[in-house]
């Protein structure tokens, strides 16, 4: 008989999820109630129906329990020592979960594109102005933090590059290093990054808290789409405003490395004029813009991803914001990598 040790907190997110699964099955259980401490009335309901089946058998069933509850179904007091798994069946369950995991994430990918695009032509499931204000929170709010530090990251290269220039009398191809490297990497880069941790954060929160409050319950209660009331217009505020921050942090950067080359190389305003026009080459600016939307769109899923999957309180809310993160700053570097080999 297999023994199935229930969590701390039996509640309805677990009943629905694993609990109706386990009162569907056929093959004989046993419930172990040793852990649990904390339940509602989801929860009480799943004890209730589980005591009245015949294939179940409750363990270790607590006084708090049957005094709530009200079971008078099998009891044992005994103790039933936990499974031990091997290395083989550790690393089959990560392998199936984590693939569960991303048709999960799948999921709301598709959805995610499907309503921002062909799915406004059939009804629009968000107020009017909602696009320009996600434009100002998300677009114009980092504004500031992101050119500031790409200018100053710029001055870092420009200055760690020029001390090593300067020894083989090359200063005059600092211009060019700054430029090239800002246009086609570091200006796209920095601001997915500060973006994935301003922007990416503020989804999952927002997301995570409506979860937690039943707020995405009551959205489907009143017939509205969840991704198309709160994703679609964050989806088209990034795709809108992360291009121009881009542009913007790129210049900032770029400006930060000029500063060096003339205040500490001594190039002349004419030579780092003429070092621009020529590192500057369309292709690149391009590639970077095509960068930086496939950028916006990753923070967006991610972040759109890890709030619908909270189930729980506060606590689980703050862990799924910083998986986000994390998951986020990862991505967009692997991403960044690809496209490294592309051109």
């Amino acid at each position: 008989m297999k023994t199935i040790k229930l969590p701390k907190n039996v509640n309805r997110y677990w009943v629905e999820e694993v609990g109706m699964n386990i009162l569907n099955t056929k093959s004989a259980l046993s419930l172990d109630f040793a852990e649990v401490g904390d339940f509602d009335s989801a929860g009480a309901a799943f004890f209730k129906l589980a005591s009245n089946k015949n294939n179940m058998e409750l363990l270790n069933l607590s006084a708090e329990v049957s005094k709530h509850t009200k079971l008078s179904g099998k009891q044992e007091k005994t103790f039933v020592p936990a499974k031990k798994t091997n290395i083989f069946e550790k690393t089959g369950d990560s392998v199936i979960n984590g693939f569960n995991e991303l048709c999960k994430a799948l999921v709301v990918l598709v959805e995610m594109v499907y309503w921002g695009t062909f799915g406004l032509l059939k009804k629009q499931d968000f107020r009017k102005g909602v696009l320009g204000e996600q434009m100002y929170v998300l677009g114009y709010g980092a504004l500031g933090i992101t050119v500031v530090l790409t200018f100053l990251i710029g001055v870092a290269i420009a200055a760690q590059s020029a001390i090593q220039l300067k020894q083989f009398g090359a200063d005059v191809f600092l211009v060019m290093l700054v430029v090239m490297g800002m246009v086609r990497e570091l200006g796209p880069l920095m601001t997915a990054i500060i973006l994935a941790g301003r922007t990416g954060s503020a989804t999952t929160a927002e997301i995570a808290t409506m979860k937690v409050q039943e707020e995405i319950d009551a959205l489907k209660t009143m017939g509205l789409n969840e991704i198309q009331f709160i994703v679609v217009p964050k989806f088209w505020a990034l795709s809108i405003t992360m291009p121009l921050l881009s542009v913007l942090a790129t210049i900032a950067g770029i400006f930060g490395g000029l500063c060096v080359a003339y205040f500490y190389s001594g190039l002349s305003v004419e030579i780092i004029a003429d070092n621009v026009r020529q590192s500057i080459i369309v292709k690149d600016f391009v590639i970077s813009l095509i960068k930086s939307l496939v950028f916006a769109w990753l923070i967006l899923w991610i972040g759109a991803y890890y709030g619908f999957s909270v189930r729980g309180g506060a606590e689980e809310v703050g862990k799924a914001t910083t998986k986000s993160v994390v998951t986020a700053i990862f991505v967009i570097v692997i991403t960044d990598a690809l496209f490294s080999f592309i051109y």
